[in-house]
């Protein structure tokens, strides 16, 4: 049998995870109001992976950045609904928030891989 890839294993990961958060999400509702399972599970997997880096294993940045980057974008778009719930003058402060999101991601990166 040939050994896992680390996109695979990192797949794998949030899948199991998804089915994980699907199981407990009732419970996680009634603590935290609403809940998604794909972006907690998305995140959890990056977090770890930040962990096992900084614990010297070899992890690919360019699987990091993608998931990184992608809760980047989903945190935009809660702070989108909230603003357009609340204050829709902030709807232009979105691409600032994409921006320093990117560049948070970029900055940690960088910083991870070159210890």
């Amino acid at each position: 049998m040939l050994p896992l890839k680390m996109i695979e294993l990192v797949l794998f990961l949030i899948l199991v995870l998804f089915f994980i958060f699907i199981i407990l999400k009732p419970y996680i509702v009634k603590l935290t109001g609403r809940f998604c399972s794909i972006c907690s599970s998305v995140s959890l997997t990056w977090i770890i992976l930040l962990l096992l880096k900084i614990l010297n294993y070899n992890i690919d940045p360019l699987i990091v950045g993608i998931l990184m980057g992608g809760s980047v974008v989903g945190i935009m778009y809660k702070f989108e609904d909230y603003v357009k719930k609340h204050n829709k003058k902030l709807l232009l402060f979105r691409i600032v928030l994409l921006l320093i999101g990117f560049l948070v991601v970029y900055s940690l990166i960088k910083y991870l891989w070159e210890l």
